[in-house]
């Protein structure tokens, strides 16, 4: 049992067990310490994952202790509209590791790195192009979601904050900060005064070990996929 009360503050702590702490990677290799930490996760809701010698904590998604939900994202928010704020936060996030992991092959990484700049290009291109075509009342539908009113509160914001005071109501603050909220959780490195981001090793394991297995890399391409027939469509 102390073996694995040691290993489970260590997760609880930092997320991951790591090839430096060999005695805890040692100890998590006894079936009953095994066992006992699969109790505990059924219990708090989550998953151990082992990859490339680490040991990573993987919450569920209905963990109402662990695991990052639009209700953080939304109480991170001060203003009237955080509601909408969180939504739009939460497709920045899909975007972001879509321009990350969307490759088709058996290596879905696509970039070791992204300006903030290109993935405000990518969001503009992609929300614009959706609302103008008839797809928009689909992913209304599809998604019980009202694209539209995120779709034109991010029109509404200016690009960058030269000349606005209100930092947060830009599309690169929006970005950052979710970006940085991500960093929190040891996902994304915000480098170059928030010009640029990078995947860290953590979620590199976690996207192409684990998430994106071909059932979720089918759904996600497949919604990708509509939303590159509403550009074609508006282009012609």
């Amino acid at each position: 049992m102390r073996e694995t009360a040691k290993i489970l503050s260590k997760l609880l702590a930092e997320g991951e067990v790591s090839t430096s702490d060999s005695d805890l990677i040692t100890d998590y290799r006894k079936p009953e310490v095994r066992e006992e930490l699969d109790i505990w996760g059924d219990e708090m809701g989550f998953k151990l994952v082992e990859m490339r010698g680490k040991v990573y904590l993987v919450p569920h998604a209905d963990s109402d202790l662990l695991a990052l939900s639009i209700r953080d994202i939304r109480e991170r928010e001060s203003r009237s509209d955080r509601m909408l704020d969180a939504f739009l936060q939460c497709y920045i996030i899909m975007t972001v590791m879509w321009m990350l992991y969307g490759g088709k092959n058996d290596n879905p990484k696509r970039a070791i790195f992204l300006q903030v700049k290109d993935i405000i290009d990518i969001l503009d291109e992609r929300i614009a192009n959706v609302v103008a075509s008839q797809v928009i009342s689909e992913f209304e539908t599809d998604y019980e979601i009202n694209f539209r009113q995120i779709a034109e509160h991010w029109c509404a914001m200016q690009v960058d904050d030269l000349g606005n005071p209100n930092r947060r109501k830009t599309k690169k603050a929006v970005i950052v900060s979710i970006c940085r909220l991500l960093e929190n959780q040891k996902l994304l490195v915000v480098l170059d005064d928030g010009r640029e981001i990078r995947p860290t090793e953590r979620l590199d394991d976690l996207m192409i070990g684990y998430y994106l297995d071909n059932r979720r890399i089918e759904d996600i391409h497949s919604l990708f996929d509509r939303m590159g027939e509403a550009s074609n469509a508006k282009a012609e």
